[in-house]
């Protein structure tokens, strides 16, 4: 927070120089260059959501869309624009969300604060899974003395 070093941009995208407003990836490669296809977890349809969003965001903080604003513009329904967003990601494409909207990092101030919001969601993650976890090998422990004592019967 509060760092204000600029970042390099990603390939085809703006720089900080752009105008307030505009589109900062015109020069977008086409979508299999951008998101690549990953198996069960990337559908066609989500990295051709992907392609729909990242014109439409633009650099920097100030810059951050809102989810139905981005949607309006792109025609995607709520599940398409996250799966979008999703792909978009583990093609490697910084896209940065938080109370304001949706934007691509201009500074690394953008990109920590970013990294820091995403590392306490994962660990809120795994605290969940721990308990989920705990139960099923509960649970797979009782179903496996449960077969036990029938094959003992």
């Amino acid at each position: 927070m509060g760092n204000t070093t600029k970042v390099a941009p990603a390939a085809g995208t703006a720089g900080a120089g752009d105008k307030a407003g505009e589109h900062v990836n015109h020069e977008a490669p086409p979508c299999p260059d951008i998101v690549p296809q990953c198996g069960q977890h990337c559908k066609s349809s989500y990295a051709a959501a992907g392609e729909a969003i990242l014109p439409h965001l633009l650099s920097g903080r100030d810059g951050a869309r809102k989810r139905r604003d981005l949607m309006a513009a792109t025609g995607l329904r709520d599940r398409a624009f996250r799966h979008g967003v999703e792909a978009l990601r583990r093609s490697g494409v910084v896209v940065c969300a938080d109370e304001r909207g949706y934007y691509l990092p201009e500074t690394l101030g953008e990109v920590l604060d970013f990294i820091q919001q995403e590392e306490h969601r994962a660990r809120s993650t795994f605290f969940t899974l721990r308990a989920a976890r705990e139960l099923a090998t509960r649970m797979q422990a009782q179903e496996h003395g449960e077969q036990t004592q029938m094959e003992g019967a």
